[in-house]
C-alpha cells in the first residue's frame, strides 16, 4: 500500500473512532442533568461528580456539540449544546455576561473563582460563535458581544492584546491570544461581520511582531507587561504544541481572508518538530530553547501536530503526509489504546509510561478538530 492510501486509511480510522466511539460516549456520560458538563471521566467512562468545573471546559463542550449539531453528527447534539450554553449563562455569566464569564464553578453551580480570565473569555466566545452558526441562537451572539465589549473596556493592554485577567496576573502569555484569534475567526465565519476578521488580523499582527521570535525561530510563551521582551524567569520555555496549533489556525485565517501566511506556517511547523519532537515521534508538552526535547507529553499536542501536518502536506511540505500517517498509527498504539473505546490516556512521562489519572473533557475539543481536519484533508486530496 502506498503512502497516500496508507494515510487515507489511518485518517478514516481516526475519523470513525471519534464520531462512532468518542463523541457518543461523551454525549451519554459527559453531561449532567443541570445542563453543564463534567470536568472528566474515570477510566471506566463514569463521570467524576465532585470535581469543580472550569468554565473554559464548559465552553469547549458547547463548541463540540454545537459543531456536531451543525453537521448532523449526533441526534442529541443540539440539545446538549443549548443546555450547556444555558448553564453557562445562568451560573457562570453574572449580570447576563456584562463582564464575560467567571473562571470556576462548584458542582452545584456556585462560583468558586470569579476572576475574568482571558483564556476563558476566548472559549466563551468560541462557544457562542459555534452555537450561533449551528442553530442561529441570538442570545449567543449577544453574550459574545457583551464579552468582547468587556475585554475592550477593562482588559486592553499596552504593547497589543489584552491582560491575562482582571487580577493583574503575570507574566503575560501568548496562549490566550491564540484562542482569542480562533474565536474571532469563528465569529466571522458564523456572522460574516468583517469586524471580527479585522480583530483576527490585529491579533495575527501581534503574533508576527511580539510572539514569534524570528531570531530564535520560536513561538515565545511568556512576556513582560508590554510584550516587548520574553519574561526574565520563563521566557525561554516553549510549547511545541502551540506552534503546531498556530499552523492550523493560520490556515483557517488564510481560507477566510485570502491573506498569505505561508512564511509563518513553515517556520512554526519546522521549529515545532525541531524543538519538540522526542524519540517516539510525539511532541513534548514544553521544553527550553536549546534543550533536548524530553519529558511529559499530553494528547493535545499530538492532535495539533496531526492537524498541522495535514495542513502542511497540502501546502507541499516534504514529509508532512508521512508524519501524519505515522502519528495516527502511533496514537492508536498508545493514547487511544484503551479497553473502553472512545476514551484515552491523556499523558505519558518521559519514559513513555502512562501517568494520567482521569480522562479530561477538555481534550474532546482537540480530538474533534483533528477529526474535522482529517475529513477536510481527505475531501481536498480526492478533489
Amino acid at each position: 500500500m502506498g503512502r497516500a492510501s496508507g494515510l487515507e486509511a489511518e485518517l478514516q480510522r481516526f475519523i470513525a473512532w471519534f464520531w462512532e466511539a468518542c463523541l457518543p460516549h461523551w454525549a451519554e456520560r459527559g453531561a449532567n442533568a443541570d445542563g453543564g458538563f463534567f470536568e472528566s471521566l474515570d477510566f471506566d467512562g463514569r463521570p467524576r461528580l465532585d470535581e469543580p468545573r472550569r468554565v473554559r471546559v464548559q465552553s469547549r463542550q458547547i463548541h463540540v456539540f454545537a459543531t456536531a449539531a451543525r453537521l448532523g453528527r449526533h441526534p442529541r447534539a443540539r440539545m446538549l449544546a443549548e443546555g450547556g450554553l444555558d448553564y453557562v449563562r445562568r451560573f457562570a455569566s453574572p449580570e447576563d455576561g456584562r463582564r464575560g464569564c467567571v473562571h470556576l464553578l462548584a458542582p452545584d453551580g456556585a462560583i468558586l473563582d470569579d476572576r475574568r480570565d482571558l483564556y476563558d473569555q476566548a472559549f466563551l466566545m468560541l462557544a457562542c460563535a459555534s452555537s450561533a452558526g449551528a442553530f442561529l441562537y441570538e442570545p449567543a451572539l449577544a453574550l459574545a458581544a457583551r464579552t468582547l465589549a468587556f475585554l475592550e473596556a477593562e482588559m486592553k493592554a499596552p504593547g497589543g492584546g489584552y491582560f491575562e485577567d482582571d487580577k493583574a496576573t503575570r507574566p503575560r502569555r501568548q496562549n490566550p491570544h491564540m484562542h482569542l484569534f480562533e474565536a474571532m475567526l469563528a465569529l466571522y465565519a458564523a456572522t460574516g461581520d468583517a469586524e471580527f476578521l479585522g480583530r483576527a488580523a490585529a491579533l495575527k499582527a501581534v503574533l508576527q511582531v511580539r510572539f514569534l521570535d524570528a531570531r530564535a525561530g520560536a513561538l515565545r510563551e511568556f512576556f513582560t507587561d508590554d510584550l516587548s521582551a520574553p519574561d526574565p524567569a520563563r521566557g525561554d520555555i516553549v510549547e511545541p504544541g502551540h506552534m503546531a496549533e498556530w499552523v492550523w489556525l493560520l490556515e483557517s485565517y488564510r481560507s477566510l481572508s485570502g491573506g498569505e501566511v505561508g512564511q509563518e506556517q513553515r517556520l512554526l511547523y519546522r521549529r515545532a518538530r525541531e524543538l519538540g519532537e522526542g524519540k517516539a515521534g510525539f511532541l513534548v508538552n514544553s521544553t527550553v530553547l536549546g534543550a533536548e526535547p524530553r519529558g511529559r507529553r499530553r494528547l493535545w499536542p499530538q492532535t495539533e501536530y496531526l492537524k498541522a501536518s495535514l495542513v502542511m502536506a497540502r501546502r507541499g511540505e516534504t514529509g508532512a503526509a508521512e508524519r501524519a500517517e505515522r502519528l495516527v498509527g502511533a496514537l492508536f498504539a498508545s493514547y487511544l489504546d484503551r479497553p473502553l473505546a472512545g476514551l484515552w490516556c491523556d499523558e505519558f512521562d518521559g519514559q513513555g509510561l502512562p501517568i494520567a489519572g482521569a480522562v479530561p473533557a477538555s481534550i474532546v475539543y482537540h480530538l474533534m478538530e483533528a477529526a474535522l481536519e482529517a475529513e477536510k484533508h481527505l475531501k481536498e486530496v480526492r478533489a
